[in-house]
């Protein structure tokens, strides 16, 4: 019959004893988003627009920013990406992993069950003859919650995990709808360029013609054909920079990169305005800062795990046993055993070796948390340049959709004069030269401010679809 380590009357003196500890050996309870701002951030004053109670009214940003744009052919890109991008399978793999270092630490919580065996002749290597088997099962029981902050940190961990496979799905979003609006905009200028570079080609040949008949200089012909060359050459690079980037967006959809066209080269009006008055809660939404948060209450949950560690293990334990020799007889009467009983593990002396873990896993938590600080530091700085910056685009965008609008006037006044006789070619080959660059400024101003509202998006935190 196997005996319990501890008899039964010292046990219990001993779980009153130890029990007087477990006020002072509470687990951590989990701190939300105000409380470590707080302690990280404790000498800078928030915004009042970020400072406000969470959903309690300001302006309404939708969750699912890539309806806002109402562009059918980007929505059916970001399926396929989503289907098809190994980054996707990456994200996947990882959410596993973190599914399974919460079983892994969970496992903790149930009983341990292992059998041994053995077996051997007289002449084996002990010449005992020995053979038997052994089945035991021991279970710790969790008075002091270290298992618990095991558990609890293993979970906040797989949180911050999840979080960052979450920030990196909304990055591929983000990022390749940026790239199918940069590449429709570049397939745009690259028709442009070629035009221009026509156009420049055409005022060169009439420049020569005037030289001919003495009413243009060698200068001017000088000019024009450097003029028309310096056109192609940059017709030429739109045209490398076009494929280039529609290669790139190949790449994100899990495509051979081949530079196929998209289907259309028009952008998508820009949404409204976001007004003043953003609710604090979406920082919240923030995937790094969801992944920051956990990290930080995973840090100082093992924290309490290795503090916890200080004091005793207590186990329940039991087995089943059978044991025989070919050689000596061991026992009188049956060879089989069973016994139950109750282990306890006092750590009295261990050279400083639970202290330093202590005061490295302190030190890990304290890192996590000025970590954090600085996250909610760089959100309110993305935000802050978001809003702005969006601002800016929004207006520049008008002033360069004035500047188009004005110079098309010039151009059809320009051809009307033409018909009439009062001027040539020459004149009307500069002008649309002029309104195609105009057309480029345009779209350029129109996808710098799209690019701006999607940064904006990110930087409020929140899904794409």
């Amino acid at each position: 019959m196997f005996k319990p380590f501890l008899s039964h009357r010292a046990l219990t003196a001993f779980v009153v004893i130890s029990s007087a500890l477990l006020n002072a050996c509470t687990i951590s309870k989990v701190q939300n988003s105000k409380e470590l701002t707080d302690k990280a951030l404790p000498n800078i004053a928030i915004p009042n627009q970020f400072a406000a109670i969470p959903n309690s009214g300001g302006a309404h940003v939708d969750d699912g920013w890539l309806k806002q744009f109402n562009d059918p052919e980007l929505n059916e890109l970001v399926i396929e990406a989503l289907k098809n991008n190994p980054d996707i399978q990456v994200i996947a793999a990882r959410r596993s992993q973190s599914t399974a270092l919460i079983d892994a630490a969970g496992g903790a919580q149930y009983p341990g069950v292992n059998a041994i065996g053995s077996t051997g002749g007289k002449v084996g290597s002990n010449g005992t003859g020995l053979s038997g088997y052994y089945i035991g099962a021991s279970w710790e029981l969790d008075l002091w919650g270290r298992v618990r902050s095991s558990i609890a940190g293993a979970e906040q961990n797989a949180k911050a995990i999840n979080a960052d496979q979450d920030a990196a799905r909304l990055s591929l979003i983000a990022t390749l709808t940026k790239s199918v609006w940069l590449a429709r905009n570049l397939q745009e200028q690259a028709q442009l360029a070629n035009a221009n570079a026509l156009a420049a080609e055409k005022y060169a040949e009439l420049i020569q013609i005037r030289e001919k008949i003495g009413a243009s200089s060698l200068t001017e012909v000088s000019t024009a054909i450097a003029s028309a060359a310096q056109s192609k050459e940059a017709a030429l690079n739109a045209v490398q920079t076009r494929d280039q980037t529609l290669r790139a967006v190949e790449i994100l959809l899990g495509r051979y990169p081949k530079a196929q066209p998209l289907k259309t080269t028009k952008l998508p009006a820009i949404p409204e305005p976001v007004g003043a008055g953003l609710p604090a809660d979406l920082l919240e939404r923030r995937p790094d800062l969801i992944a920051a948060e956990a990290r930080v209450n995973s840090a100082f949950y093992l924290t309490d795990e290795k503090r916890l560690a200080r004091l005793p293990k207590i186990s329940l334990t039991a087995g089943f046993g059978y044991i025989n020799s070919q050689v000596f007889t061991l026992l009188n009467g049956s060879n089989t055993s069973f016994g139950v009983g109750a282990n306890a593990v006092i750590p009295l002396f261990q050279g400083g070796t639970i202290e330093a873990q202590i005061a490295y896993q302190n030190a890990e938590a304290q890192a996590a948390l000025a970590n954090y600080g600085k996250i909610v530091l760089v959100a309110f700085n993305d935000v802050e340049n978001a809003l702005s910056g969006e601002a800016n685009w929004r207006e520049r965008s008008k002033q360069l959709e004035t500047q188009l609008n004005q110079q098309k006037r010039i151009m059809q006044n320009t051809r009307a004069e033409l018909q009439i006789g009062r001027i040539d070619q020459r004149q009307v080959q500069q002008q649309v030269i002029r309104t195609n660059t105009s057309e480029m400024n345009w779209r350029q101003g129109r996808l710098d401010a799209l690019t701006q509202r999607v940064n904006l998006y990110l930087a409020l935190g929140g899904s794409a679809n």
